[in-house]
């Protein structure tokens, strides 16, 4: 009986030994495609990575460089210092210290400003530009001022109102300052309407001659004249926003610095005016 039970456990075990080894040996192989399909997917691929980029795609949006316009008006604030006033043929020789100036920049003539540049192709970010600058400079004749030298042959060393001497200092048509600017730009949140930015920040620097006309009053001789006056500099920064198509709304602080040595009855007046401006306009990129 015991013999006849492990015969029979035998027969079963090598009737089935074959069938469960071949399924083992089927679930080791790894199912493979046919060659061609591999083939004909691995080609796709390869075209695919292989187009070249379509250069009129709408979303492309590079600075190639271009012209630039602008104009603007805006608010300058000179600081006060020192007047030097010279008539040696009438023996006057005086300073004033500290002489506080008036910007009037929304009284007729108006402070304004314009400019043009041109930024290059091949460095976009870079532009040299021309500017005109509209800088207004009032001095109020009530004021305080300490004065020291010399009036018609006489010292003085005192504390006088302006207009005892000078009645009227100013240059209300315009210091008109001639600028050469080297810029810089960096474009923002670039799109094909705007390819050189939703917003671009700005910053240039520049100097150049000026056209002053100075208007005085000094001991009642009146004189007032354009002439070539002294350099100017500035330093300047600020951003514009894209509105349309190329139309840019911008805002701008600058700072300039001159020395202007003007022409007064028999002699001259010296002042240095150091203004700081606030300006806002428009910007055309073409």
């Amino acid at each position: 009986m015991w013999c006849r039970s492990v015969s029979a456990f035998l027969v079963v075990a090598c009737l089935s030994y074959p069938t469960t080894a071949g399924a083992h040996s089927v679930a080791l192989v790894p199912a493979q495609r046919p060659l061609g399909e591999a083939q004909s997917e691995g080609s796709e691929v390869f075209e695919r990575s292989s187009v070249p980029p379509n250069d009129h795609d709408p979303r492309r949006s590079d600075d190639r460089g271009g012209w630039v316009m602008a104009a603007y008006l805006g608010s300058a604030h000179t600081l006060a210092s020192p007047v030097a006033i010279s008539q040696p043929t009438l023996m006057t020789n005086l300073t004033f210290e500290r002489v506080r100036f008036e910007g009037r920049s929304f009284d007729p003539p108006l402070y304004y400003g314009g400019r043009g540049g041109y930024f290059m192709q091949s460095r976009p970010f870079l532009g040299i530009e021309a500017e005109f600058i509209h800088l207004k400079v009032y001095s109020n004749p009530v004021q305080q001022a300490h004065v020291t030298g010399v009036h018609k042959g006489a010292r003085v060393d005192s504390e006088l109102p302006l207009g005892e001497i000078v009645q009227r200092y100013s240059i209300s048509h315009g210091v008109n300052l001639v600028l050469f600017n080297i810029a810089l730009r960096h474009g923002m949140w670039r799109i094909a309407d705007a390819p050189n930015g939703r917003l671009i920040l700005t910053g240039r620097v520049g100097a150049g001659p000026t056209f002053p006309h100075t208007e005085s009053t000094v001991d009642g001789r009146q004189q007032e004249q354009y002439e070539v006056g002294r350099l100017a500099g500035q330093v300047a920064g600020g951003a514009e926003l894209d509105v349309w198509k190329g139309l840019y709304i911008l805002g701008e602080y600058k700072f300039t610095r001159t020395r202007q040595h003007g022409k007064i009855s028999s002699g001259t007046a010296e002042s240095l005016l150091r203004t700081h401006h606030v300006v806002f306009g428009l910007s055309v990129h073409f």
